[in-house]
């Protein structure tokens, strides 16, 4: 069992909220527990043995309201102070990156080495008052987060600089970077004219409930629509998912076989054939799967879910020898492990996938933030550039999906079941509270990390246009009344950014 104390105002907190809690252990896996507010101390009652480290959303001032970790922590009777420990792993994260990154000459001057020795000069003030003064050690703790998040993003933002810079001066950088999702009922002209002027490729949804409302009934209209246009105007599309389990995009009669895994396979590869042969001339790009490795609606074992995972990649390339396969990671932070024992965690989804030898290019990772919903809180830049790394240790290039809402997401927006309890809409937020200027300012700054990393190879913005099926409510770089928001210009001028150094050999979508 682990035990933080948390203050609020002075005073041991009494009804301090936990948001978004879980355990990481060793393996960076998810841990499943029982967190609970207890007199002041948060409790987290583990079901694994091992050191563990808290995960859990903390406001930290002028960097916003974060999701955020200690370090991994033996078990002891006395509790740790949080604040303390958050401290202690962020200003770890800020040496470990100095030194990985080999950046420990950015000189006295540099607003990362200032922060870097304000924040130890704190950390070890906190750590001198924890036993005589925990109060006074909390609030020192307060102060060296903030400034050790503020180090760790600036950090990260030097860094993709440098990495962009080197990038663009190789021309590495792919022809096809930049693109954003559409929904297939949205086909106003002006929205089409939007993303010849401003993108490099389009994402065409294929939702399974929509193209195939009753059992073989098929209605294909909206997506040959949106694909002809496509292919007449010459602009490369993403298409898929084709198969998700969320349930926004399974029919409903799906699920009569929910407990029936051959029944739901043979149905699934004969979605996947008719859907992929039909549009075989016109689609080189595939999102075969997203998110199997989270399983939240259906019953599916491990050697299940990977077998799907395998029967649809091979189908896809058995049927289209040239096109690019893509397998999306959902909630690739993978906070769900600790509550879904069915699923599997995304690191070792995409590890597997790998040992399995699955015929697969790429993966995606979609990281939406902004919505009280598992995988979609708020997490800092630092987080997401070190995300993207452990997934490019797997060997296979990377695309990234990503959106922000452009205001706060309200506890009515929010898709829950009818009888499920009330959402605490609080999913944090970057700097400040989520705005159109925010939601641009949190576009520019991933794109450009993202884009950095040479094994990057595209960033996807979810939905262009606000609708009301969208994943993330708000979080559109248009509204739907057709008004661009400040994100939508600020993503094609870094397209057009991007379009002015060399680009590598057209090579299909990237």
């Amino acid at each position: 069992m682990l035990k933080f104390l948390v203050f609020e105002d002075g005073q041991p907190a009494q009804r301090w909220p936990i948001r978004n809690p879980y355990l990481v252990g060793s393996d960076n896996a998810a841990m499943r527990a029982t967190v609970s507010l207890e007199d002041g101390v948060i409790v987290c009652d583990k079901r694994e043995s091992g050191a563990a480290a808290l995960a859990i959303q903390f406001p930290v001032g002028e960097c916003g309201e974060l999701t955020l970790q200690t370090c991994l922590l033996p078990e002891r009777d006395h509790p740790y102070i949080l604040t303390l420990e958050l401290a202690r792993h962020r200003l770890m994260m800020l040496y470990s990156r100095l030194e990985e990154w080999i950046m420990f000459d950015l000189g006295e001057e540099h607003p990362v080495t200032k922060r870097m020795h304000l924040a130890r000069k704190l950390f070890i003030e906190a750590l001198c008052q924890q036993q005589d003064d925990p109060i006074k050690a909390d609030k020192l703790s307060r102060q060296c987060l903030e400034v050790a998040i503020d180090g760790t993003e600036e950090l990260a933002v030097t860094h993709a600089e440098m990495l962009l810079q080197k990038r663009r001066a190789t021309s590495s950088i792919p022809r096809y970077a930049i693109g954003a999702g559409i929904s297939l009922d949205q086909m106003n002209e002006r929205l089409r004219a939007g993303i010849q002027a401003n993108l490099d490729f389009v994402a065409i949804p294929t939702p399974w409930k929509t193209l195939v409302p009753g059992q073989g009934e098929y209605n294909f209209t909206a997506l040959d629509n949106w694909v002809e246009w496509a292919v007449r105007n010459r602009i490369p599309i993403v298409a898929g998912p084709v198969i998700s389990f969320e349930p926004q995009v399974l029919p409903d009669w799906l699920f009569i076989w929910e407990h029936d895994y051959e029944t739901v396979r043979d149905v699934i590869y004969e979605h996947v054939e008719r859907l992929v042969s039909r549009y075989r001339n016109a689609i080189q790009t595939w999102k075969v799967v997203s998110g199997l490795h989270v399983n939240s609606h259906f019953t599916f074992n491990f050697e299940q879910l990977m077998d799907l995972t395998r029967t649809t990649t091979m189908l896809v390339k058995k049927i289209q020898p040239a096109a690019k396969v893509l397998v999306e990671i959902r909630q690739p932070f993978g906070e769900y492990f600790a509550s879904n024992p069915r699923s599997i965690p995304p690191l070792m989804y995409a590890d597997l996938l790998i040992q399995g030898a699955i015929q697969f290019d790429a993966l995606s990772l979609k990281l939406l933030m902004g919505q009280a919903v598992s995988g979609q809180y708020t997490c800092d830049l630092m987080q997401i550039s070190l995300l993207i790394e452990k997934y490019a240790e797997f060997g296979k290039p990377l695309n990234l999906c990503i959106g922000t809402p452009s205001e706060m997401v309200t506890q009515e927006m929010i898709s829950v079941a009818e009888d499920a309890e009330p959402v605490d809409p609080n999913a944090g937020y970057w700097r400040k509270p989520w705005s159109p200027l925010v939601q641009s300012r949190w576009l520019e700054a991933v794109t450009q990390i993202a884009m950095s990393k040479p094994y990057v190879e595209s960033v996807l913005w979810n939905d262009l246009c606000d609708h009301q099926s969208m994943d993330l409510p708000l979080s559109g770089l248009v509204s739907e009344d057709l008004q661009p928001k400040p994100a939508y210009r600020r993503f094609g001028l870094l397209r057009k950014t991007l379009a002015t150094a060399p680009t590598q050999t057209e090579r299909g979508v990237a």
